[in-house]
């Protein structure tokens, strides 16, 4: 706990004479709490018993100016500490937010996208009630509690001493509170992720949901995620709910006993009638510290619990560095790619015992050659486009792009240089025109026109109420399978780079569409590197070399003819889908 509580602290550092202001300012206040009091004794002793006037308007009027002080004090301080709080969430989101844009393909195939949501949303902002409320309570808290057990003694010490019998109790109270609060906040967080995970997967995949008919089957798992999240926090009220009546009891214990005393001591002569009331104000200095701990141990085990799961994620090493100190320039790339002995293994395979995902691979591209690559599923074809963008780094072996290692290369600069259509088609929730630009932000209109009409989609986007401004929907839902696919394929070409990597790009376009897209990237292709993965041999016809792999290796090479005259998986393949198409 000590631990996260100083890596806390640091988050502080941008905020320090706002932290400084803060703390004085909140001192002032609680000095004048403890002033307050005293000057109520001086109004009774020294103003009523001597039937003052003139005193008892100067002590009231310094009443009410200490007070009308103390409320633009505390105007200033809860702003400022506020200001605190959001500079701490602002600078945590920014941290992770970054941090996730550098981790790898290999972070994201295991992390789940709803407990991320939930430690970038609930669990921040637990943090921010800590610092920016709860720890500034705390500190006021203790402040006061100290300040009026100081004044009390030096008024009546023998009251002060019998009045506060019950406070060990009340101590014991919020020790155990304190214990047993901690563990409770903890699955909080953790059921509150859960739920957050099954809304999210399920908002995500609510056309597949529908498709199947599995409505009820979703509501009864998210039921069963909110019944938890519903036991674990009723679960921490059950703690709460024990212990705040009984610490409110030992409080009042407090102010009981000390009127029973001071009433005493009052009859006896052994304290002044202001001094008994002062002190009634003075208690709930005593008693108002104690109760408030129990919800301020509250916010600090909602943020001790929270805190990991934040520095957990920022921990999370970027197993694949960006290369900013790379000597390699990007701007001499080419397109010639060389894998040398490249085998792959996914970070929870043993690459002693598992078999790896690519093994033994030796490929050598030239600049401006079209290789196919076709293989079963699970064969690795998409692995090995993976490995040259470094979404993941080979195992063993080496991957070269013009005679230079991809790891010596920066990342960003080697990434633009490699136009990929992925399998699985994502586009943002924006218009046409910025969802191809996205690569290049900077593109004229004639140039996203340019790259869009390679695509095939120019003549419908033309088509469409606003044209290139027509906004699409959430991952392009107001778009089909096909234009999904020509869109990010038009967001590639635009990159022009020299090395294009087509992944089941035309997989969701029909047999004549995807015909005229390949005539418009033969003079795409030309004096660029492409790889095209497909299943459709009339997706690889036009490639100058074809590779098969076959659990993760290289079990057949050559040109479509080459490989026809050979028994193996691309005449079976040719086969199959010649057949297919005769009936």
């Amino acid at each position: 706990m000590n631990v996260v509580m100083l890596r806390l602290l640091k988050y502080l550092r941008p905020s320090a004479k706002w932290v400084v202001l803060s703390t004085l300012l909140l001192v002032f206040g609680t000095l004048v709490d403890l002033v307050a009091p005293w000057l109520l004794k001086e109004v009774f002793d020294k103003g009523i018993a001597n039937k003052n006037v003139t005193m008892i308007l100067g002590f009231t009027l310094a009443l009410s100016g200490i007070q009308v002080a103390k409320s633009f004090a505390m105007y200033m301080q809860s702003r400022s500490q506020e200001l605190v709080g959001q500079n701490v969430v602002f600078k945590l989101r920014e941290e992770m937010y970054d941090h996730l844009q550098r981790l790898s393909f290999g972070y994201y195939d295991k992390a789940q996208t709803g407990q991320l949501m939930s430690r970038m949303t609930g669990d921040i902002e637990s943090l921010k009630n800590f610092i920016g409320f709860g720890a500034m309570s705390m500190f006021t808290g203790a402040l006061t509690f100290v300040g009026t057990i100081g004044f009390m003694l030096a008024m009546q010490w023998q009251v002060t001493l019998l009045s506060m019998a019950t406070v060990p109790l009340l101590m014991f109270a919020l020790y155990r509170f304190n214990k047993k609060v901690g563990p409770a906040w903890g699955q909080v967080r953790e059921q509150m992720g859960k739920l957050t995970t099954t809304l999210q997967e399920n908002i995500s995949g609510i056309r597949v949901v529908k498709a199947f008919a599995r409505e009820k089957a979703e509501q009864r798992k998210f039921e069963a995620r909110n019944d938890d999240n519903f036991a674990t926090n009723m679960e921490r009220a059950k703690l709460e709910a024990s212990a705040f009546p009984l610490m409110n009891f030992y409080g009042g214990i407090v102010f009981v006993t000390m009127v029973w005393f001071g009433a005493l001591y009052v009859a006896k002569d052994g304290m002044t009638f202001g001094t008994f009331m002062a002190f009634q104000w003075y208690t709930w200095g005593i008693i108002w510290p104690l109760n408030m701990l129990g919800w301020q141990i509250n916010i600090m085990q909602q943020a001790m619990k929270a805190a990991p799961r934040v520095f957990e994620v920022l921990d999370t090493p970027v197993d694949i560095a960006a290369g900013k100190d790379a000597g390699e320039d990007v701007a001499r790339i080419r397109g010639n790619v060389v894998f040398d002995g490249v085998a792959f293994h996914f970070a929870d395979q043993d690459p002693q015992k598992d078999a790896g995902v690519l093994e033994n691979i030796s490929l050598s591209v030239k600049q401006g050659e079209v290789v196919a690559v076709l293989g079963a599923t699970g064969s690795g074809k998409s692995s090995l486009i993976a490995l040259m963008s470094r979404f993941y780094d080979v195992s063993r072996g080496r991957l070269l792009i013009d005679g230079v290692d991809v790891k010596d290369y920066e990342l960003d600069g080697l990434r633009r240089k490699i136009g990929i259509v992925p399998q699985e088609t994502f586009l943002f929730s924006a218009t046409i025109r910025e969802n191809i630009a996205y690569g290049v932000p900077d593109a004229t209109q004639a140039q996203i026109e340019w790259a869009a009409g390679k695509a095939q989609i120019h003549a419908f986007i033309e088509g469409m109420p606003f044209g290139y401004d027509t906004i699409i929907g959430e991952r392009g839902v107001g778009l089909s399978g096909g234009q999904r696919q020509r869109v990010a394929l038009a967001r590639a070409i635009l990159m022009d780079p020299p090395i294009l990597v087509l992944d089941e790009a035309t997989a969701s376009v029909d047999t004549a569409t995807e015909s005229a897209i390949h005539e418009e990237l033969l003079d795409v292709m030309k004096g660029r590197t492409t790889f095209i993965i497909a299943q459709r041999l009339s997706s690889v016809k036009r490639a100058d070399r074809i590779i098969v792999l076959d659990r993760g290796r290289i079990v057949q090479q050559g040109t479509h003819r080459e490989l026809f005259a050979q028994e193996g998986f691309f005449r079976n393949l040719f086969q199959l889908q010649e057949a297919a198409a005769s009936r």
